[in-house]
């Protein structure tokens, strides 16, 4: 049997206190590099801490989500500033109950269970989110993403009983 491979890349849009949050970052750092050099040299550590803090904290900000399906199983992996990967989750499909987009009348039956939920979507009005329903250890997550028409048709080749689009 042949292992399928579909990849799906999904830009997370910046959310409006992400980008204020960055503005007041590089603004207090210049303004403590620039008080620094005129008024106290002592602020210019001050300006050194919040570089530091600039560099390694606000990349975080800017995240893309690649959804990855391997050998029946949905690997997410989050990138951030384009640059650096790292694994975020990874759901194995023989675990999963349900796989639905988000308006599917068959997600009805899991609204007022106890779940899990984690969005790795854009966050885009108007997408066609798709919700995955699985067993992950002794949790159930509810996973909203945000597939291409591929990884969808690949999960419903594996499992079609499992896979709904709207009615």
């Amino acid at each position: 049997m042949e292992d399928l491979y579909v990849e799906c890349l999904v830009a997370r849009k910046p959310r409006p206190y992400e980008t204020l949050l960055k503005g007041l970052a590089w603004g207090f750092t210049v303004l403590f590099a620039v008080a620094g050099l005129i008024f106290l040299p002592v602020l210019l550590v001050g300006a050194v801490i919040l570089v530091l803090i600039d560099f390694f904290a606000l990349p975080r900000l800017s995240v893309e989500y690649e959804y990855l399906y391997v050998s029946r199983s949905i690997q997410i992996d989050s990138i951030y500033s384009k640059e650096k990967r790292r694994k975020t989750a990874e759901y194995e499909l023989e675990q999963m109950e349900i796989f639905a987009e988000e308006s599917a009348w068959q997600l009805d039956e899991y609204k007022n269970m106890q779940t899990v939920d984690k969005d790795y979507t854009s966050g885009e009005d108007g997408i066609s989110a798709w919700i995955l329903i699985v067993h992950n250890g002794q949790e159930i997550h509810r996973v909203r993403l945000e597939p291409n028409e591929e990884m969808v048709k690949a999960v419903r080749s594996v499992y079609p009983r499992k896979v709904f689009a709207k009615a």
